[in-house]
């Protein structure tokens, strides 16, 4: 650890101290949402400017928000103390409701805004209209579906589109209504567990950004492998382990932990603040995770099947994991690998 790092997590750590008597109703509530969003938009603005030093930034308001009680101690002095929070679910029923709150909320400008990014995403690697035509694709973890949105308007011959089920599987029905789709075939299911479909029987299967929020992501991992056929594409996204972006995410998160998803998006609109940036919230501090090495993936796979991969590409470090490594400060934000982004293409059946 760097003597720049040791600073960094003592400031998180006066956060975290300050806030430990602040209430989780009222205005307390109020005040903790807004530390959060003050940390994630320091924490955002250094990763979409690697090459610059992210320290100053980082540290100059994290010392704003830890000094946001004493600002409204006289405020918070006039609350009721017997007013309880209200109980918030555990476990798979937490992560459930997390991503509702956080995905189901979109209006059409900003859901197409979105899907705007992941067609240029999965364009900049080589998958187009051209590769897509005809194809059987797989979208583990579609959530609202911008993926498969973008896969089924590219021509892929079907879709199946599958997640766990509730608000977001509703609003991706009337999405694909809305974009008269009917190549797409929404299942409900845990996207760790795919024993209802064959090995080897999908062209492109795609996990964008979703196991590693899972309890089982390595069995989910070797999963979406298995049934990519010889040929096809295992399109895999997860969050890379190491440098302090996450960790400091993950530290941060006692100040709104305890605070149900939808007191924040709500507090968040109120703010108005833009509605990509409240799913961003919602979604960097409080969703559970795992962090993966590189190595750690490939090693997940290689007992199962031969194959080649290369990094997917993006239109900027932000999405772009060789882009942000040739930054000045990318590894040190995000670690050694960065986050994993490949396109892995398999070379020979499923073994077993």
């Amino acid at each position: 650890m760097t003597e720049q790092t040791k600073l960094l997590t003592r400031a998180i750590d006066a956060v975290l101290m300050a806030f430990r008597p602040v209430p989780l109703t009222g205005l307390g509530a109020y005040l903790r949402v807004e530390a959060g969003l003050i940390a994630l938009v320091a924490l955002e603005d250094i990763f979409i400017k690697p090459d610059q030093d992210p320290y100053p930034v980082l540290l100059s308001n994290f010392d704003h928000i830890a000094r946001l009680p004493v600002m409204f101690a006289a405020s918070l002095s006039h609350m009721k103390t017997n007013v309880a929070a209200e109980r918030l679910p555990e476990g798979v029923e937490r992560t459930a409701d997390l991503f509702e709150a956080a995905w189901t909320h979109y209006d059409t400008k900003t859901y197409d805004h979105s899907l705007s990014l992941v067609e240029n995403r999965l364009s900049r690697s080589g998958f187009d209209a051209k590769f897509f035509a005809g194809k059987k694709c797989f979208d583990g973890g579609c959530g609202t579906g911008r993926l498969s949105i973008a896969m089924a308007k590219a021509g892929a011959k079907e879709v199946v589109a599958a997640d766990i089920g509730g608000e977001s599987l509703d609003y991706l029905k009337k999405t694909c209504a809305r974009f008269g789709l009917s190549n797409i075939r929404i299942v409900e299911l845990d996207v760790t567990d795919l024993k209802e479909f064959a090995s080897d029987s999908f062209d492109f299967v795609a996990s964008n950004g979703v196991l590693h929020h899972t309890l089982a992501a390595d069995r989910g991992i070797v999963e979406h492998f298995r049934i990519t056929r010889p040929g096809g594409i295992f399109w895999v996204y997860l969050y890379g382990a190491g440098g302090f972006y996450w960790d400091a995410y993950d530290r941060l998160r006692t100040l709104v932990e305890d605070l149900q998803p939808r007191t924040i998006r709500e507090t968040l609109a109120r703010m108005e603040i833009r509605q990509g940036l409240i799913y961003t919230y919602l979604d960097n501090l409080l969703a559970p995770r795992i962090y993966y090495r590189l190595e750690q993936v490939l090693d997940l796979l290689r007992p199962h099947a031969t194959f080649d991969y290369v990094h997917a590409r993006g239109m900027s470090p932000v999405d772009d994991t060789a882009q942000l490594l040739a930054t000045k400060w990318g590894r040190e934000i995000v670690g050694p690998d960065g986050e994993v982004r490949i396109a892995v293409t398999k070379t020979s059946p499923s073994h077993g």
